[in-house]
This record gives structure tokens, C-alpha cells and sequence, in this order.
């Protein structure tokens, strides 16, 4: 089954937050955690990578925390996906060839191809403000 990991959703639920508070302040790993029920130590490893990805920006100190580094209209899906998880195969032949038993006789690989990079250009289009749907709107899509 294709789906998100709980570290992309830890990401991204870390990213709105972030663009939730005032401007200017910090959110703290230990108020994402205790406000989101995120285990610490596996928010920590999240908020790093994505502060290597240049996708927030660490402020250390007494008074330290997270901010985005960006508008999360100039931040979409996919970088999220790739900075916390790394590139996005949706089988293993496309990251290594080498793995695959099938792959010189595979007589699937081009269209899984194609559906992947469709879904890369879909994640890649979709700006995280998307995600700011007012919950309302989302429960009368149930």
C-alpha cells in the first residue's frame, strides 16, 4: 500500500504548526510533541532533516526553536516527502536497478515509471498551504 509515514506526517504536522504561530516566534520540539503526541526522540531526527533540507531554520539557545524558512506557499508536498524520507520510489527498481530480478525482462516498468513520475509532479505541485482546509470543509467530504 502506497501511503505517508508517520515521520512525513510528523513533518508536515511540525510545518503547519509552524506557520500557525506569530510571526517571528519559535515552536519548540518539546511543544510539537506534547501538543501533537509525537514521540520526542523521533520528532527530533524529523526536525533535523528537515532543517538540513533548508525546509525550517533552528534557532539554538534558552529561548530556541523552529521556524519555517520559508511561506509554506513556496514549500509543496514532495520537498517534504524527500527531505525526511529521501527520494520517492514507489519500487525499488527505480532508486537501484541492480535490486530487481525482473528488471532487463520487466514488462511493467514503464508504466509504474510513468505513474511515478505523475505522482512526483503532483507531490512536487502541491504547495503546503493546501493543507491549511479548514477542517470543516474536510468532514463534509466524509
Amino acid at each position: 500500500m502506497l501511503k505517508l509515514s508517520k515521520k512525513i506526517e510528523y513533518g508536515l504536522i511540525s510545518m503547519m504548526h509552524m506557520d500557525s504561530v506569530r510571526s517571528g516566534d519559535l515552536a519548540t520540539a518539546r511543544e510539537l510533541s506534547e501538543l501533537y503526541n509525537i514521540p520526542a526522540e523521533l520528532l527530533g531526527k524529523v526536525l533535523q532533516s528537515l532543517a538540513k533540507a533548508h525546509l525550517i531554520v533552528s534557532a539554538q539557545g534558552a529561548k530556541g526553536g523552529y521556524r519555517l524558512a520559508r511561506s509554506i506557499d513556496r514549500v509543496t508536498l514532495g520537498e517534504v516527502v524527500e527531505a525526511v524520507e529521501g527520494p520517492m520510489h514507489i519500487t525499488a527498481c527505480q532508486g537501484d536497478p541492480t535490486c530487481c530480478e525482473q528488471y532487463s525482462t520487466c514488462n511493467i516498468k514503464r508504466p509504474v515509471f510513468q505513474v511515478q513520475k505523475q505522482l512526483s509532479d503532483y507531490m512536487y505541485g502541491l504547495p503546503l498551504s493546501s493543507f491549511r482546509t479548514p477542517l470543516v470543509a474536510m468532514e463534509g467530504q466524509k
